[in-house]
């Protein structure tokens, strides 16, 4: 069942806006306070978020958590990488909030966090949120799900559904997405600029998690707000003269002409739409197991 978007937003929407100082969009913040919304957990929660980016989560979360709580996040990329503002600069902003102790940034994969922890802390929760898909491979999710066995009471997956639920205007960011899957799963072509992959569905990231020793306990869908922006971000990359004269330079002449018929797809289906605000972003299908 969808959550409907709200049509004003909430005061603490407005709160997070406020410590963010422009770094995360109200519409972002909102998504991201939606999902974790769903996912009720408690004040004093020790979270760890994986895959935190430039920390847009990191700071719904801290937020939620209170005083007592805290988050721990961690993601491999460099921290020159992003822009217009990178990764370092955007999670030293967030520290500098009034809730800056609540959250510790780590660069790191994975395992690699948890081999080196000075202790073998187990959180309430480990999240990932919008991560999933910024990941080679399937293959990479795997020993991930298996390595958080023991070290959190819950694991919390946030990533987008595959189904546009009969909504015309969200199928532009449905084949954008397939798109950039399909460039960078041409072996050497991969190209870290893409915020997409690889696309692990929620039928796979379920069937792993069961294959890790993860007990599913439950599923939701909830609809993107329609200022939400993730859509015109990845049509935008596909659309780009930079992304088709990249595409074009690599690949096998059969893989090149699907590949072009996506970004043409692509072109279609955002014409048949009208303007750039009419995007939709995709829904965002949530799954718990413990």
């Amino acid at each position: 069942m969808f959550l409907k978007a709200p049509a004003a937003m909430s005061s603490d929407v407005m709160n997070i806006a406020k410590l963010a100082q422009g770094g995360s969009s109200e519409h972002q913040i909102q998504h991201r306070l939606d999902i974790l919304k769903k996912w009720n957990f408690l004040p004093g929660s020790k979270i760890l978020e994986i895959g935190c980016g430039q920390g847009d989560c990191t700071l719904v979360m801290a937020y939620m958590v209170g005083d007592q709580g805290h988050v721990t996040a961690i993601d491999p990329a460099p921290l020159d990488y992003g822009a217009p503002m990178t990764l370092g600069e955007a999670q030293n902003r967030l520290k500098q909030t009034p809730i800056g102790d609540r959250m510790t940034f780590c660069q790191s994969n994975l395992q690699e966090f948890l081999d080196s922890s000075a202790s073998a802390e187990v959180y309430d929760y480990a999240i990932f949120v919008h991560s999933i898909w910024y990941l080679p491979s399937a293959d990479a999710l795997q020993p991930m799900l298996a390595a958080l066995r023991g070290r959190t009471k819950q694991l919390l997956i946030a990533e987008y559904s595959l189904d546009v639920h009969g909504d015309i205007a969200v199928l532009p960011h449905l084949l954008a997405a397939i798109s950039q899957a399909e460039f960078n799963s041409r072996g050497n072509a991969l190209d870290r600029n893409d915020n997409i992959q690889s696309i692990i569905s929620p039928r796979m990231i379920s069937a792993l998690a069961q294959k890790a020793g993860w007990e599913f306990q439950k599923e939701d869908i909830i609809e993107s707000h329609e200022g939400q922006e993730d859509a015109r971000w990845e049509v935008h990359r596909v659309l780009s003269k930079e992304y088709g004269l990249r595409s074009e330079s690599s690949g096998d002449a059969s893989r090149q002409g699907f590949a072009n018929s996506l970004v043409h797809a692509v072109a279609e289906s955002t014409r048949a739409i009208g303007p750039s605000p009419n995007l939709r972003t995709l829904p965002t299908w949530l799954g718990s197991w413990v």
